[in-house]
C-alpha cells in the first residue's frame, strides 16, 4: 500500500429522515443500511467500507437519527449516536437542504456535535430539489449552526457531488493502514442484515404505531452453496398488534415475507426460504431487559 494512503472512521449524524442511509448506500454502491421514509428506521450503527483507487479506506458509520428520546429505546439510540461520533475521526453533519430555515432538530444536533470536539463537515443533502441559487443561500444558513471544517451540497438519491464529498473527507483524514480487507463493504453480520430487511418491509407496509413497535430477529440460518434457509421472529409490543402484522388470512405476513425474500435473493445471489413468526414482547421499547435481548445494551 502507498505510504500516502489514508484511513479513518467517519460518522454520519443528523436528525431523522435527512437521507443518511441513502447516502451511505450510494457511497459504497451497495445496500448495507435499510431505507424508509419513517423516522427511527436506523437503530444500530451500520459500518460501510469504501476503498479508493489509491488504497485509502473510509469507514462510514450510519447512525440513528438524533432526536429527543421518548422511551428507553430512544435514550439508547441517542446515546449510541454520541458514543460513535466520539470514536470518529470526522463527522458528517447531514442536513436536508430542501427544508429551511434550519429547524430545532438541526440546531439540537449541531450544538451537541460541536460539544464533541470531533471535526465536522457539513453535508447538505437533497440539493436536487432546489435551484442552484438556493443551494448557496441555504448552505450559508446551515453553516451558521457551527464551526465546520468544510461544506458540500449533494444529492444522495441521484449521486450528485458524491465524488467531491469523498475527496473532502480524505482531505481531513490522516495517513494510516486499512481497517478491513480489500473488497469488504460492511462488517454487519448476515443475521443482522436479514433482520433489518424484514423490519424495513414491515415499516414500508404498515402504518401508525406498528413500524416503531416492531423488532425482528433471526432464529435459524442455514447457508449452503445455492440455498439459504432462514427462520425469523417478528416481535410486537401488544397482543392487539399481532393480527395487524399477520393480516386477514395471513396476507400481510405473506407480503412481508415475499418482499424480504426477493430482496435477500437479489443481494445474496441465492434461493432463499424464509419462515416468519410473530410473538409479543410486552412494552419492549421501555424494558431494558428486552432491549438487551435485542442487542441494545442499555447501561
Amino acid at each position: 500500500m502507498s505510504t500516502l494512503s489514508k484511513s479513518g472512521i467517519v460518522s454520519l449524524v443528523g436528525r431523522p429522515s435527512v437521507g443518511k442511509s441513502t447516502l451511505i448506500n450510494n457511497l459504497v454502491k451497495q445496500k448495507v443500511s435499510i431505507v424508509t421514509p419513517r423516522a427511527q428506521t436506523t437503530r444500530r450503527p451500520i459500518r460501510a467500507i469504501l476503498n479508493t483507487e489509491d488504497g485509502s479506506q473510509i469507514v462510514f458509520v450510519d447512525l440513528p437519527g438524533a432526536k429527543k428520546p421518548y422511551d428507553a429505546l430512544g435514550e439508547y439510540l441517542l446515546d449510541s449516536v454520541w458514543r460513535n461520533v466520539g470514536d470518529s475521526d470526522l463527522a458528517l453533519f447531514v442536513v436536508d437542504g430542501s427544508s429551511v430555515p434550519p429547524g430545532p432538530g438541526d440546531i439540537f444536533v449541531a450544538r451537541n456535535l460541536m460539544k464533541t470536539g470531533v471535526p465536522a463537515l457539513l453535508v447538505m443533502n437533497k440539493s436536487d430539489l432546489i435551484s442552484d441559487d438556493q443551494v448557496e443561500e441555504r448552505l450559508r444558513m446551515f453553516e451558521s449552526l457551527g464551526d465546520f471544517v468544510g461544506s458540500v451540497a449533494i444529492s444522495a438519491l441521484n449521486g450528485s457531488n458524491l465524488d467531491r464529498l469523498v475527496n473532502l473527507v480524505l482531505d481531513h483524514l490522516d495517513e494510516g493502514p486499512q481497517f478491513y480487507p480489500e473488497g469488504m463493504q460492511t462488517d454487519q453480520p448476515l443475521e443482522q442484515f436479514i433482520g433489518e430487511v424484514i423490519r424495513e418491509k414491515i415499516m414500508l407496509l404498515t402504518s401508525d404505531e406498528i413500524p416503531y413497535a416492531v423488532e425482528s430477529q433471526v432464529d435459524f440460518l442455514d447457508e449452503q452453496e445455492d440455498i439459504i434457509r432462514i427462520n425469523a421472529t417478528i416481535y410486537v409490543e401488544r397482543e392487539s398488534q399481532k393480527p395487524i402484522i399477520i393480516g386477514a388470512n395471513g396476507q400481510m405476513i405473506k407480503q412481508i415475507g415475499t418482499l424480504a425474500r426477493k430482496e435477500l435473493e437479489a443481494v445474496l445471489g441465492k434461493h432463499v426460504f424464509l419462515g416468519l413468526w410473530v410473538k409479543v414482547k410486552e412494552n419492549w421499547r421501555n424494558n431494558k431487559e428486552a432491549l438487551y435481548y435485542f442487542g441494545y445494551h442499555v447501561e
